[in-house]
């Protein structure tokens, strides 16, 4: 299934008291399994097709379009990005979210991990502000993995905030 998203008409962030949470056409979106937000801070889990254009289509100055995937085939390159909003600043206008990725078998086993990776260590963007995380986690199945259903879970923490929430996503791996 893909799905086109453009960020600006389909998925806003509010520029009202409820920062970090998920609107679509100005009406509030409740959370879903990839995207969630808690106390004002919302994240959106996505894979993508060729991480490395995605994040040189993300860094222009035009709004991007998201095609995400929910299939790939072996050796084809993907990758799972972070799309936030609302971090919480320390006294110094810093953010300290953090992100750790955890995927799955189709028969539930642990595939990969990467642990403590950083989601956004820099100066709070605007809260409105939708924002790529800098940390992603980039695939490529074998042709010797097992086909079927994986899943992939980001554990996503705003130390700030002292706030941690799950979102996950699946794929398919089909046959070659």
């Amino acid at each position: 299934m893909r799905v086109f998203v453009a960020l600006l008409s389909l998925i806003l962030i509010a520029a009202q008291p409820s920062f970090g949470q998920w609107q679509r056409n100005g009406e509030r979106t409740e959370d879903e399994a990839a995207r969630k937000s808690v106390k004002g801070f919302g994240a959106h889990l996505i894979l993508v097709e060729r991480p490395r254009e995605f994040v040189d289509m993300w860094q222009r100055p035009e709004t991007p379009n998201i095609e995400t995937i929910s299939s790939v085939k072996p050796n084809q390159p993907f990758g799972a990005f972070i799309l936030f909003a609302g971090c919480k600043p320390n006294s110094a206008g810093v953010c300290d979210c953090e992100v750790d990725f955890d995927v799955y078998k189709p028969d539930g086993s642990l595939y990969a991990e990467r642990k403590g990776l950083e989601l956004w260590k820099q100066h709070a963007p605007p809260p409105q502000n939708l924002q790529l995380s800098v940390a992603n986690l980039v695939l490529r199945m074998s042709a010797h993995d097992p086909v079927g259903k994986y899943k992939v879970k980001a554990t996503i923490r705003d130390n700030n905030a002292d706030v941690k929430f799950d979102v996950e996503t699946t794929f398919t791996l089909e046959a070659d």
